[in-house]
């Protein structure tokens, strides 16, 4: 199997397909009826995952798109910029920029809207992580691995012209926190997933949509 790559890639992504499709049949069994699981990929998921995603019954998979949530409206997008893992769901700045406009175009100009977008604005403070060498290694300055933002500035440009009322973030795992972007409240909960912890956001909103608290959560 080490000699033939491509048998290799091939069975991992039969393996991500069939995990997905358990966690699926989780979700039908044991969630009751009134409650809604949506579920977006991130950069590093594969592309295969998402008819998966689509047409299980008791998921909802709203990537690219609007979907309702209580009083607003989420936009989500699994797209990044470019990182140093070549992984499927990366594009430029220039052409992220006009995937996320066209999902929030869409929007009536009258309804407040979160942005499900994994990766996060560059230089929010939710973006900071490790510069690495062409060779993937840590660069060292005075002594210390150099720290540098890696969102994208697309992500922050579109934050800044449609003022949605919360942006969820995720993509770099080390950079937990919250900052508020103009009116826009941006979440990372950061991930310790290779610890088995689970980390997430409870975001409070006002009948009419508006943003009032959060609760990052770990579990």
């Amino acid at each position: 199997m080490e000699n033939d790559p491509p048998y290799l890639d091939d069975a991992f992504l039969h393996a991500i397909v069939e995990q997905i499709e358990g966690w699926c049949r989780l979700a039908d069994e044991r969630l009751a009826p009134n409650v809604r699981c949506i579920i977006t990929p991130g950069n590093d998921d594969p592309k295969a995952i998402d008819p998966v995603l689509k047409s299980a019954p008791r998921i909802e998979s709203p990537e690219g798109e609007l979907c309702e949530l209580g009083p607003v409206l989420m936009a989500s997008c699994g797209d990044v910029t470019p990182t140093p893992w070549n992984t499927e769901r990366e594009y430029s700045e220039e052409d992220l920029g006009r995937r996320l406009a066209a999902i929030l175009d869409d929007a009536p100009p009258d309804r407040k809207v979160a942005v499900n977008f994994h990766c996060p604005p560059y230089g929010s403070g939710l973006d900071f992580a490790a510069e690495l060498d062409p060779q993937l290694r840590p660069v060292i300055r005075g002594g210390r691995p150099s720290i540098v933002p890696v969102g994208s500035k697309a992500v922050r440009d579109v934050v800044k012209k449609y003022h949605p009322v919360v942006g969820l973030h995720g993509h770099i795992h080390e950079s937990r926190g919250a900052q508020r972007i103009g009116q826009t409240m941006c979440l990372n909960p950061g991930s310790d997933y290779a610890a088995d912890v689970l980390r997430g956001a409870i975001v409070d909103f006002a009948q009419d949509g508006s943003y009032i608290d959060f609760l990052f959560t770990t579990g």
